[in-house]
C-alpha cells in the first residue's frame, strides 16, 4: 500500500512455516505467483524514494514538515508540470527530518536537496550544524489552541489556567514537531509548560495527526497546533491571551549535501514567489513572507568599482553557477557609476560595490544599508631604485616630476589623490608646473603605463593593484589619512530580487571571498558573520 510519505511499502499476509512449505510445493503456478510478487516488489522499491537509489539530474528531494504539506505539494505539482523536474516530497516532523539530514551527512548517497521545517529554530539549528546553507523565507503561522467545531464544553475565549482547571481533554505535539517545540518554548517562558505537559491526554509525533484526532476523536477535544493546520482541518481556534504574537517562520533551506543545488534553489524561489507558491500558502491559511519576483534564470545588474574586479570575480562566478542566475557586471570608476545611478533612477542596478564608502553616501537613498567589505591604501608607484628620490607626498611638488593619476571626476582613486594634494598644500604647485601629464581611467592602466615606458616618474595607485608588478617598478607607502579607501556593498531598495541580492552579499562576505580579497592585496573589513 502507499503510505503517507512518497515511499512505497508492500505488505503480504503472514503464514506459518508449514503452510509456507506446502505453498512452495504447489508447482509452477506458485512459482509464477512468487516471481510476479518479487518483480512487482522490486519495481516498487526502485521507484520509491529509498536513500540507496540515485535520483536523476532533473529531480530533487524535499524534506517537508507535515504541517506544510498542502501548499508545498500543490506547488511541487505545478513546478513539475512547468519545468519537467521531478519533486519528491518526504514528510515528517521537523526534528525527524533533521535527524535524517544528520545521517545523510556521512552517507555516500545523500537524498535531501531542500529542508522545510515548521519553525525557524529548526532551520537555525540545521545551519549551525552545517546541514544546510542558503535560507529562503516562505511564510508564517501562529501557534493556537484548536478544538472540534462548536464543541459544547469549550468556550471560544479561554485561558490556560481555566483550561487546566476545567480538565478539558487536550493533546500536544512531540518536540520533534515544530508545533511541539514552539508550545514548549512559549509556555516555558510563562512557567506553564510543566503543568500543560503533565495534564495532556496524549502526545502526537506530527501536528497533522493531532489535528485529525481533535476533529474525529472522542477522547481529545483540543490541542496546541498551528493556526493554518486548524483551518485546514476545519477546527475552531480558541483565543488564548497567553499565545498572542507568537508567529513562527517557515523557510526553505538547501542541504549542504544536495546533489542538485541549482534546482533546489529554483524550487525554493518558486515556493516564495508572489506569482507562484505564495498564493498557495495563502490559500491554505499561511501568511506569505514576500519572496522575489519569479524568473527561472534571474538576470541582475551589478555595478562594481574597478579596483574590486579581480578580487570579486571568483565570488560572482560561484554565485552564478550555484543559483542558476546571470550577473551583468559593470566595472568602472565609482564617479562614472554614481553618475549613471543619479542620471538613470528608473534603471538602477540591483547591487553596488564601491571603491570607497564616500561614493555610496552619494546614492544612499537608492540603496539599503551598506556593509564594509575590504580596504586598500593608496601608494606611489616609482621606477626601480627610485631615481627621482620620491619618498613623501611633498616630493611630488619637485620641479620636473611627471605624475600620473586617475580622473578625479570619474574615479575614487583620482578623487582621493587630488584631495590629498589639496590637503597638504601642493595642488596648485602641481597644477602650475603641469606635473600631472597622464590621467587614466583606472589604476590598472596607470600601472601598465609605468611598466611599459618611462613617460611617468610616479603614479598614485592602490596597493591592491600592485600584487604582480614588473621588476622595473616599486612602491612607496603614503602616510596620510585620506590614502585609505574602504569598499562597501549594498543592494538597491527597488530591486525585484531582494532575497537573491542578500544571498549575493553573503557570498561576497564569505570566507572564500575573504581569501580572494586578501590574496589580491586587500585588508578584510567585513563582519565575522554574514547577513542572516
Amino acid at each position: 500500500m502507499l503510505c503517507t510519505k512518497h515511499i512505497v511499502y508492500l505488505r503480504y499476509p503472514m503464514r506459518d512455516s508449514k503452510s509456507a512449505y506446502q505453498s512452495s510445493n504447489n508447482g509452477p503456478l506458485s512459482l509464477l505467483v512468487l516471481t510476479v510478487l518479487v518483480v512487482v516488489g522490486a519495481a516498487a522499491w526502485f521507484q520509491s524514494g529509498s536513500s540507496t537509489t540515485s535520483k536523476p539530474g532533473n529531480a530533487i528531494v524535499v524534506y517537508c514538515a507535515a504541517g506544510m504539506r498542502k501548499p508545498v505539494e500543490e506547488a511541487a505539482i505545478a513546478f513539475q508540470k512547468e519545468f519537467n523536474v521531478e519533486v519528491r516530497l518526504d514528510y515528517g516532523s521537523s526534528g525527524e527530518l533533521e535527524g535524517k539530514l544528520e545521517l545523510e551527512r556521512t552517507s555516500r548517497t545523500p537524498r535531501c536537496d531542500l529542508y522545510i521545517p515548521a519553525d525557524l529554530s529548526f532551520a537555525e539549528r540545521a545551519r549551525e550544524k552545517e546541514l544546510t546553507s542558503e535560507n529562503i523565507p516562505l511564510a508564517r503561522f501562529e501557534l493556537v489552541l484548536a478544538a472540534a467545531p462548536d464543541h459544547p464544553s469549550i468556550p471560544q475565549t479561554l485561558s490556560i489556567d481555566s483550561m487546566l482547571k476545567t480538565d478539558i481533554p487536550y493533546g500536544i505535539c512531540d518536540e520533534k514537531a515544530g508545533a511541539g517545540k514552539k508550545t514548549r518554548e512559549m509556555l516555558s517562558d510563562l512557567n506553564l509548560w510543566e503543568d500543560v505537559q503533565s495534564q495532556a491526554r496524549v502526545t502526537f509525533p506530527r501536528v497533522t495527526e493531532l489535528a485529525g484526532a481533535i476533529k474525529t476523536s472522542e477522547t481529545v477535544h483540543a490541542g496546541f497546533i498551528w493556526d493554518s493546520t486548524a483551518k485546514q482541518f476545519g477546527l475552531s481556534i480558541i483565543k488564548l491571551s497567553e499565545l498572542k504574537k507568537n508567529t513562527s517562520d517557515i523557510s526553505a533551506n538547501v542541504a549542504t549535501t544536495s546533489q542538485n543545488p541549482i534546482w533546489a534553489l529554483r524550487f525554493a524561489r518558486y515556493l516564495a514567489a508572489p506569482e507562484k507558491g505564495a498564493p498557495l500558502f495563502e490559500k491554505h491559511h499561511f501568511t506569505p513572507a514576500g519572496g522575489d519576483a519569479w524568473e527561472l534564470e534571474p538576470e541582475v545588474v551589478f555595478y562594481c568599482g574597478g579596483v574590486n574586479r579581480d578580487a570579486i570575480a571568483s565570488a560572482l562566478n560561484r554565485f552564478q553557477e550555484r543559483e542558476g542566475c546571470i550577473i551583468k557586471t559593470q566595472f568602472a570608476g565609482c564617479g562614472t557609476l554614481v553618475g549613471s545611478i543619479q542620471s538613470g533612477r528608473l534603471n538602477l542596478p540591483d547591487a553596488f560595490m564601491t571603491c570607497d564608502t564616500s561614493y555610496m553616501s552619494m546614492v544612499q537613498g537608492d540603496f539599503q544599508q551598506a556593509t564594509d567589505v575590504s580596504s586598500t591604501h593608496i601608494c606611489m608607484l616609482v621606477r626601480k631604485g627610485n631615481p627621482k628620490e620620491i619618498h613623501t607626498l611633498q616630493d611630488l611638488a619637485k620641479p620636473g616630476i611627471a605624475i600620473g593619476t586617475t580622473d578625479p571626476q570619474m574615479s575614487t582613486l583620482g578623487a582621493l589623490s587630488h584631495a590629498i594634494f589639496e590637503d597638504i598644500g601642493i595642488k596648485e604647485t602641481i597644477r602650475d608646473q603641469q606635473s600631472i601629464i597622464v590621467t587614466a581611467p583606472t589604476a590598472h592602466e596607470l600601472i601598465l603605463q609605468m611598466e611599459g615606458h618611462d613617460k611617468l616618474d610616479v603614479a598614485l595607485v592602490y596597493e591592491a593593484n600592485c600584487q604582480n608588478l614588473e621588476s622595473n617598478v616599486e612602491t612607496v607607502a603614503i602616510d596620510h589619512p585620506l590614502a585609505l579607501a574602504t569598499q562597501n556593498i549594498a543592494a538597491a531598495r527597488q530591486t525585484r530580487f531582494p532575497a537573491l541580492m542578500a544571498r549575493l552579499m553573503n557570498e561576497v562576505l564569505s570566507a572564500e571571498s575573504k581569501k580572494s580579497f586578501t590574496e589580491h592585496g586587500f585588508h578584510w573589513e567585513a563582519p565575522s558573520s554574514p547577513h542572516p
